[in-house]
């Protein structure tokens, strides 16, 4: 090599021509190793597989609403005095999978009872809202009649949530009552799904 020479050169060519033949047979068996390697992977990937099934349609379960009177109590609230009315303050609990809307509240008509020693005629209450057919566990019409007090707004539930909804003005007690009352009644909460 020279000096302050940007070229290289071999002093003889003796030295040169082994080395050269040297890597070119390691590059050419590499090479064709290489190549033998790839090509049967290129072609599996070219091959699809497949797993194969069916599934049928499950027979679906009735959305549920659930009343937990145990351990959160069913309120009539306030308490009914001559001239007023009082909503009902109950526990909801949403069993499904997905958010459920609580809207309404039916009280089943002939339904009401009162607290001991009240009668009817001292009472005097009633159940306000629109008449409505009540409905069966399953939502089908049971064949009765009920009165549906409606929320203005909606209360949301997700799912496996438990939570109070007060239903306003469900029962009016008159003027002419003779004796501040306590009342029971069968009823149904009425939601959609979604929230």
């Amino acid at each position: 090599m020279r000096s302050g020479s940007m070229t290289f050169e071999p002093e003889t060519a003796a030295e040169v021509t082994p080395r050269k033949r040297f890597w070119t047979k390691k590059k050419v068996v590499a090479s064709v190793i290489a190549g033998a390697v790839l090509i049967p992977g290129a072609a599996w990937a070219a091959v699809n597989i497949f797993g194969l099934g069916a599934f049928g349609a499950a027979t679906p379960t009735n959305p549920v609403l659930t009343i937990d009177d145990t351990t959160y109590p069913t309120e009539v609230t306030p308490v009914l005095a001559p001239g007023q009315d009082a909503g009902v303050k109950i526990a909801v609990k949403n069993g499904n999978g997905f958010p459920v809307t609580v809207n309404s509240l039916i009280v089943k008509n002939g339904s009401v009872v009162y607290g001991a020693g009240q009668t009817e005629s001292q009472c005097d209450v009633t159940v306000t809202g629109t008449s409505v057919n009540f409905p069966n566990a399953d939502g089908s019409d049971s064949g009765s009649n009920g009165r549906e007090t409606a929320l203005g707004t909606g209360v949301s539930l997700a799912p496996g949530e438990v939570k109070y909804v007060t239903f306003p003005g469900v029962f009016q007690q008159a003027n002419t009552a003779t004796k501040i009352c306590t009342v029971g009644a069968t009823f149904a909460v009425k939601g959609t799904a979604g929230s």
